[in-house]
């Protein structure tokens, strides 16, 4: 049985990644020393593989408007947006860039690793260049307000006695929300493979399937889902964290039993394969320089990100720690090839 899946009633114990996340988030400061002076000389354009409105895009946006507004830079941001196969497409995308220092591209690792692994993927995350994490998102697992389900627990007794009609709608194949669910429904004793779960690029896709009525349970990012909890057409069972976020009235996974960061994913940005040294860490000291502003730490109060810092090569372990970690979980719950 690989390391990460134990027997057992926690979520915690069934999928367990990135123990290290904790102290990455004291790495001080990189060293600037032998960074390409210039750059950059002329505009930046960052990629979001994922909908408009979803995590991968308001990252992307945040960073540009932080860069441009906070005067980090005097170029131009250009944010685009190729949606889809869990985020794959942007990134044979960003393959195809080789050697281009001007382009970015906004990810999460456990997200885009899984939606590869899923995908059959020619291209890994870890042959892009990795410039730094930023971010560890809060999860929310939501209801419409009508929803009968008025606490975690009736959800999992419910999957328990049909784990097919209680439809799970959330991000990508594979990705983080995917396995969430397949480690709830593992820790009830219910098969992964016998549990809908409905896989969306993010952004309002979750709210529409929920509000529709197709799906039952959905599990995002808070920062999708705030405004429509705020409006009282979701009500929040429970979220991840040490702690639920300021306005949120809701457990955490640890609190109710089930692991307080079952999955961490993070995020943060890469660069095409093929860049020299100098140049990834020209990136990174321009990210670096980003992150201090009033301008990105305004975005993570907006996003409810919590604000991690994993530069350069440290973030390049990261993903190879995690590409043999998810490609494990995924097996052990079913979702492996």
């Amino acid at each position: 049985m690989p390391p990460l899946l134990r027997n057992g009633p926690r979520l915690a114990a069934v999928v367990a990644l990135v123990a290290t996340v904790s102290s990455a988030c004291t790495i001080g400061s990189l060293d600037d020393s032998g960074a390409v002076a210039d750059y950059p000389s002329r505009g930046l354009s960052i990629l979001a593989p994922g909908s408009v409105g979803g995590g991968w895009d308001s990252r992307a946006r945040g960073i540009g408007s932080a860069l441009t507004s906070c005067k980090i830079i005097d170029e131009d941001v250009t944010v685009t947006n190729a949606p889809g196969a869990g985020g794959t497409i942007g990134l044979a995308r960003m393959a195809g860039r080789e050697g281009d220092p001007y382009q970015l591209m906004t990810m999460d690792t456990v997200t885009m690793i899984g939606g590869a692994i899923q995908n059959h993927s020619p291209v890994k995350l870890s042959e892009l260049t990795p410039v730094a994490g930023l971010t560890v998102s809060t999860s929310a697992i939501v209801v419409p307000a009508r929803s009968p389900f008025h606490d975690l627990r009736s959800v999992l007794a419910a999957m328990r006695k049909d784990p097919k009609r209680t439809s799970w709608v959330g991000g990508s194949l594979g990705g983080p929300d995917h396995i969430m669910v397949a480690g709830l429904a593992k820790a009830e004793g219910v098969s992964a493979r016998k549990v809908t779960y409905v896989p969306t690029g993010g952004g309002g896709e979750v709210l529409n399937l929920l509000l529709s009525g197709a799906s039952k349970v959905g599990i995002s990012t808070l920062t999708e889902v705030r405004p429509q909890i705020e409006a009282g057409k979701l009500r929040v069972l429970a979220v991840s964290g040490d702690k639920a976020p300021e306005g949120i009235d809701a457990p955490t996974f640890g609190e109710l039993g089930y692991g307080d960061e079952s999955v961490v994913s993070v995020g943060g940005v890469m660069a095409p394969p093929g860049l020299s040294d100098d140049e990834q860490r020209a990136i990174v000291r321009v990210v670096d320089r980003m992150r201090r502003t009033s301008c990105w730490k305004r975005a993570l109060r907006q996003n409810d990100w919590k604000d991690v810092w994993v530069p350069g090569k440290k973030y390049g372990a990261l993903v190879d720690k995690q590409q043999r970690q998810v490609g494990q979980a995924l097996t052990a719950v079913g979702l492996g090839s």
